[in-house]
């Protein structure tokens, strides 16, 4: 897992699972784990909920799902979907509809950042 702590994570987003193109739902503290401390620990993310989908998405991580395991949650890559990074932030870009067409782009995640991207071709299976 990674963490990236000056970057804050827009809560507007609409990012578009990778599996089923659905839009995706906040979860302010959807991820929770007891670190080594006992301290209580959350990563916010945004959710795929769609009959049972796993899929995730925040800046940080990309697109990913979580295997839980005893002592922490074990976050595993979206395949084929994190391969664009904002030029500005270093973080996974995620898939949403170009207003009033039925075209992706890529974009930044990062509160305040504008970065967009043609949606690369390919990668997205189940179009």
């Amino acid at each position: 897992m990674k963490q990236t702590e000056s970057l804050i994570m827009s809560h507007k987003l609409k990012p578009r699972c990778p599996r089923d193109n659905r839009v995706m739902r906040l979860e302010p503290a959807g991820i929770r784990w007891d670190d080594p401390a006992g301290r209580t620990e959350t990563l916010a993310s945004y959710h795929c909920q769609y009959l049972g989908c796993c899929v995730r998405y925040d800046p940080a991580n990309g697109y990913f799902t979580v295997i839980e395991e005893p002592e922490a949650p074990y976050f595993v890559d979206e395949p084929g979907t994190n391969l664009e990074r904002c030029p500005r932030h270093g973080t996974w870009l995620y898939r949403d509809m170009e207003a009033g067409t039925d075209r992706f782009l890529l974009k930044c995640g990062v509160e305040g950042c504008d970065y967009l991207h043609p949606d690369v071709q390919g990668i997205w299976l189940r179009e």
